[in-house]
């Protein structure tokens, strides 16, 4: 399985599973945002965290995706899509949603654009989980401490920061060296991608990939 990010919280995965080959990617962003999105970007699943369409920049992901923006459970080329929302955590009539990706043997958790602490029923839901991006710049998502927080609670193997600053954002949103602070000593590793099969995941500590964005 290879991971890269894009910025803010749009991340690509590329899995194989056998003869199958799938790649996701999540929440495609318009260049108002001061961030050129990717121009030949392809997917053949499309995951967005909220409901409403019409915050994404759909028409610049190529392919024909299949595209999530409910929750269910959903099967593409053996890699599964868990799309998962608390109705009880959020009284607006278009909720955000987190996701839960299995593939390759390792589950990842996916949470997007959230500003707030999981629930029980979201983390029970999630499960055990290997891979967790997260949210950590703060502003309209988890700042470092609220990421912290959210870590604490899911226990995974691997984190990858997502929707934070980087050089052009107009967004004001913290940096990752804030996030990694606030989580105080941990294994850091800066890659420009993420390869990573299910025999490499730790198995007694916890590490930290910060992904260059490409």
């Amino acid at each position: 399985m290879q991971i890269f990010w894009h910025g803010l919280s749009c991340i690509r995965i590329e899995a194989k599973t056998g003869e199958a080959e799938a790649t996701l990617v999540t929440d495609p962003y318009s260049n108002e945002t001061g961030l050129r999105f990717p121009r030949t970007l392809e997917a053949d699943i499309l995951a967005l965290t909220h409901q409403d369409k019409k915050l994404f920049n759909i028409e610049a992901v190529g392919g024909e995706p299949f595209v999530v923006s409910e929750p269910g459970e959903y099967e593409v080329a053996n890699l599964f899509v868990h799309s998962i929302q608390d109705p009880e955590a959020e009284q607006e009539k278009l909720r955000s949603i987190i996701y839960r990706f299995d593939s390759e043997g390792m589950k990842i958790a996916f949470l997007g654009n959230l500003k707030r602490q999981l629930t029980n029923f979201e983390i029970e839901t999630l499960g055990d989980i290997d891979i967790l991006m997260v949210p950590v710049g703060g502003s309209s998502v988890l700042d470092a401490k609220g990421a912290a927080n959210v870590i604490k609670a899911i226990e995974p193997r691997i984190v990858v920061p997502i929707h934070y600053y980087v050089q052009g954002i107009k967004e004001k949103l913290n940096d990752v060296d804030a996030f990694c602070k606030q989580l105080g000593v941990c294994k850091r590793e800066n890659v420009n991608k993420l390869k990573i099969e299910k025999k490499d995941l730790p198995m007694d500590e916890m590490l930290v990939y910060v992904i260059e964005r490409t």
